[in-house]
């Protein structure tokens, strides 16, 4: 039995299969893919997340053609720097070079004491202060965009987001880098925003439904019973015998993979809280009739104004000549417990971006919800965690992906290795039924995914907010 129809859980189902066991997929949502999900709005076709694959992603490896289904373009990231002003993202060495000399020389001296004088407690804080220096780490709008992000100061948030969540920023501020980057900014003539770049896998044009129709094509060939908006309530039992109460009846499994959130999973099995926090995500689905030419295809907000942390804009990815106006997506991350109010996000970000110079006319046309979006790590969570994964797996549960196990994987492929790391650590083995028999008691009224067609059509699904 597999918890989740998300990457995680596809991909686990995908192992499993293969590995010639009989696997079920629950899933909470009318459709699989987890965030990876798309939103049509007239004429526009909108997302929730990032859309963008690297062409060895694992997630292609899910079902023939997936690489194909996907276009091609390069990714111009941008950001807001405080202030206001368009720099490249996430940082440029020039940047730097080009302050004040008497500035520079102050945040230099500044890098270099802290190296030396910060001592790391286990904060983000300290890390990034040590790293940066208190003046790069402010003027960059680092602070700004990490307190934005987690709803907490850098000083409430565990240095484990420095180096999972900023790894771009760890490399580059190991001395060995920080010297050689250096050094190359000061030879360099042109931005690194203007330098040649490879070019990226989207998703599909008309959204995401496709090629999760073919993932789950090619999983019920195998026969693999995928069950759409089937929620999990309880879980009892363990090593190798499990009860799955869903609000469509029961089930019995021989072996549990969970990639729901962690919490959920905990108080579906000891019906208490784990202690573990998770912010949620508000996704404003946005046009303007004008939006500044610089600002790239993803634009991240460094700024100390806005509650936004990143747009991604779908009317330069997908260029249509006939398209009017600009489209994208806009993301604020919630705080635990936080309201989702689309309303006020919206009316903070046009405010923002029109104080800003960079759009003109911006128009709300939906928005989403998604709950426990991130883990939120603040000092001590590890522990926390440490003995919330070891209560649920001593009753034989593997765990597995960003939601299961509470981590911060960034990427489908980091996904998608965790999911096999934690497969291979299990060893679950193939259990073979009698004939006559079977391993999952059957229900009925619980809809599922049956084989589609290669057209990549899939069930009509209702609008989500």
């Amino acid at each position: 039995m597999v918890l989740g129809g998300g990457i995680a859980g596809l991909s686990a189902a995908d192992s499993l299969s293969k590995a010639g066991m009989r696997v079920t997929v629950i899933e909470e949502r009318d459709a699989c893919g987890g965030t990876h999900r798309s939103r049509a709005i007239g004429p526009y076709t909108f997302d929730v997340g990032s859309i963008f694959y690297e062409s060895s992603a694992r997630l292609f490896n899910l079902a023939p053609g997936l690489r194909e289904m996907c276009p091609q373009v390069i990714r111009r990231q941008r950001r807001i720097a405080p202030g206001g002003a368009l720099a490249h993202y996430p940082l440029e060495p020039r940047e730097f070079l080009r302050r004040p000399p008497r500035e520079l020389a102050a945040a230099l001296i500044d890098l270099a004491v802290s190296r030396f004088a910060v001592r790391r407690d286990g904060s983000l804080a300290a890390i990034s202060t040590q790293r940066l220096g208190k003046r790069f780490f402010a003027q960059t709008g680092l602070r700004s965009y990490i307190t934005r992000f987690n709803h907490v100061p850098p000083e409430d948030v565990s240095e484990s987001f420095f180096f999972h969540r900023m790894a771009f920023i760890e490399k580059a501020t190991r001395p060995r880098e920080m010297a050689r980057l250096a050094f190359r900014a000061l030879l360099s003539r042109g931005s690194v925003a203007g330098r040649p770049r490879p070019a990226l896998h989207v998703r599909p044009r008309e959204g995401y439904a496709p090629l999760f129709a073919a993932i789950t094509d090619r999983l019920a060939e195998r026969g693999v019973d995928i069950r759409t908006a089937t929620a999990l309530r309880t879980l009892s039992g363990g090593n190798g015998t499990y009860r799955i109460e869903t609000d469509h009846g029961s089930l019995d499994a021989t072996a549990v993979v969970s990639a729901l959130p962690l919490d959920t999973l905990h108080r579906a099995l000891f019906g208490a809280p784990s202690g573990l926090t998770s912010l949620g995500m508000t996704t404003l689905y946005v046009s303007a009739a004008q939006l500044a030419p610089d600002t790239g295809n993803v634009l991240f907000n460094f700024d100390t104004r806005g509650r936004w942390k990143r747009a991604t804009i779908y009317s330069r990815i997908y260029p249509e000549p006939q398209m009017t106006r600009e489209f994208f997506a806009v993301e604020c991350t919630l705080p635990p417990g936080g309201e989702h109010a689309p309303q006020d996000v919206f009316a903070d970000f046009r405010d923002h971006l029109s104080a800003v110079g960079l759009a003109r006319d911006l128009r709300l046309e939906g928005h989403e919800h998604v709950p426990d979006c991130y883990p939120l790590y603040r000092p001590g969570t590890e522990a926390i965690l440490h003995d919330t994964l070891a209560r649920i797996e001593e009753q034989g549960i593997v765990l597995a992906g960003r939601q299961g196990r509470f981590e911060y994987l960034p990427t489908s492929s980091g996904v998608i290795r965790r999911v096999g790391e934690e497969l291979a650590r299990a060893a679950l083995q193939p259990d073979p039924v009698p004939t006559g028999k079977q391993a999952i008691r059957p229900v009925t009224s619980a809809p599922a995914i049956s084989a589609q067609s290669r057209t990549g059509r899939v069930p009509s699904m209702p609008s989500h907010s």
